[in-house]
Order: C-alpha cells, then sequence, then structure tokens
C-alpha cells in the first residue's frame, strides 16, 4: 500500500469507518443512520459500517437505507464478552452464548466471519484510570510480549489499532501488538455522534461493496488504519 513521504496515502483508495453506533440500534448513541450516512458524504468516507452494541441490522434494513445512502453501508456487530469488546462481521444475528469468546469464534468460523478486538488497552495502561476496569490489572506500555499473550488475541483476526476514543498511547500500544502478533491492523471511529463519525478510518486499497468482500481483505492483511479525512480531507497512514 503506497505512500507519500508525507504520510499522505496516494489514492486511490477505500476508506471505511468500521466501527460505529445509531441511536436505531445502540441505546447510548445520539446519531441517527441517516445523520451517520449524511456524514460520511461530507467527509469523503467511500463506506460505513453500523456495528450496534449485541445487535445487528437486519440485511433487509440495511438494502433501504444504502439505496438512498450515496455511500456503502455495511453490517457488523459489536458484541459484549467476558474479556472485551469484539467486533463481529459475517453473522446473521445475536447468537445465544456468543458472550463467550470461544463460542463466538466457534460461530464466526462456522459462516466464515471475521472477529476483531476492538480498543484493546482502552484504560488499561494508566493506573489512575483502573477504575474504569477493575477486572484488569494495567498493563506496562513496555511489554509487549505480556500483552500480546491476552486471550483474545489468539482468538481474533484483526486488531483496531486505531480507534477514535482511545488516547495516542492507547492506540500505538494497540498497534505494537497487533504487528508483534502478525495480526490485521483496522481503525474506527466507535462514533456515538455525528461529528466524530470519520476521524478515523480503515483504509483499503481496493473497494469493498459488500459485507464478504470486507471480511476477505481484512483476512488477507489488505488493510491499514488512517486518519485525517476530518481535517486534511486525506488520509494518513497509521504507524509509518
Amino acid at each position: 500500500m503506497a505512500s507519500s513521504g508525507s504520510g499522505h496515502h496516494n489514492g486511490p483508495y477505500f476508506t471505511i469507518d468500521l466501527h460505529l453506533h445509531t441511536s436505531r440500534g445502540s441505546s447510548d448513541s445520539n446519531v441517527s443512520p441517516r445523520e451517520v450516512i449524511q456524514r460520511a458524504r461530507e467527509v469523503g468516507l467511500s463506506a460505513v459500517c453500523i456495528t450496534e452494541h449485541d445487535h445487528i441490522w437486519d440485511v433487509q434494513e440495511v438494502a433501504e437505507f444504502a439505496a438512498e445512502a450515496g455511500v456503502v453501508l455495511l453490517r457488523g456487530m459489536e458484541v459484549t464478552t467476558e474479556v472485551g469488546h469484539v467486533g463481529a462481521f459475517g453473522l446473521d444475528r445475536y447468537v445465544g452464548g456468543i458472550y463467550k469468546l470461544k463460542e463466538l469464534r466457534r460461530v464466526a468460523d462456522d459462516c466464515g466471519g471475521l472477529l476483531i478486538a476492538n480498543h484493546p488497552f482502552r484504560y488499561k495502561l494508566d493506573p489512575k484510570l483502573t477504575f474504569f476496569n477493575n477486572h484488569d490489572d494495567p498493563f506496562d506500555a513496555n511489554d509487549v510480549k505480556k500483552a500480546a499473550d491476552q486471550m483474545v488475541f489468539s482468538m481474533v483476526d484483526a486488531v483496531e489499532v486505531l480507534n477514535g476514543c482511545c488516547s495516542e498511547e492507547e492506540n500505538r500500544f494497540a498497534l505494537q501488538v497487533a504487528r508483534a502478533l502478525n495480526l490485521a491492523e483496522v481503525a474506527g471511529s466507535d462514533s456515538h455522534s455525528a461529528d466524530s463519525v470519520g476521524c478515523v478510518c480503515t483504509v483499503l486499497e481496493a473497494p469493498a461493496l459488500t459485507d464478504r468482500a470486507l471480511i476477505d481483505a481484512i483476512k488477507a492483511s489488505r488493510s491499514r488504519a488512517g486518519r485525517g479525512l476530518l481535517h486534511e480531507g486525506s488520509v494518513s497512514l497509521f504507524g509509518l
């Protein structure tokens, strides 16, 4: 994936916000699906993937919105598991028991799906933030090997190395771990409001116009994390 010396990606490229929530399916979001689509058009995203909490849109609902969207609209789900949030793609519905990561992995494998470790180090590096994350001791940001030994990374296909709601330190550490494990790299805004849609994005070399094309591209490690659309209007690849 070529880029200029400045880090800005030389087009053509396909940009997708891989992680966002709407008021249609996530109670903590204040942005409607149509507002997401409008914002995606404004900032120049190629696609958006709606990933509600423990819920996935019906394929017909997506088709109806996509018909009027002007951007590619794809489906995913953010599953709440016993080890944290995991992005799941390729499933048609929430299946009982997938709050256990091993069961989620089995279900995903049965349908050729994709699993992503979402924001894996949120609140896990700064001891002052342990009240947000009281089930784990904080990680040492200098100890990539220990962090990479977490069970979640043995169960996923990719790591969200750039999350719009995480600190730079948390994102950089996630990137180090993903590269240590040779896992695919993706990005998502984790947006719950219109202003942050597209603040970061997953960058693909070729268009992914269907859920299956997206899954195949990420599984083949043809994805990178990027940012810059909201300010520079072009994408700067993360981690260069």
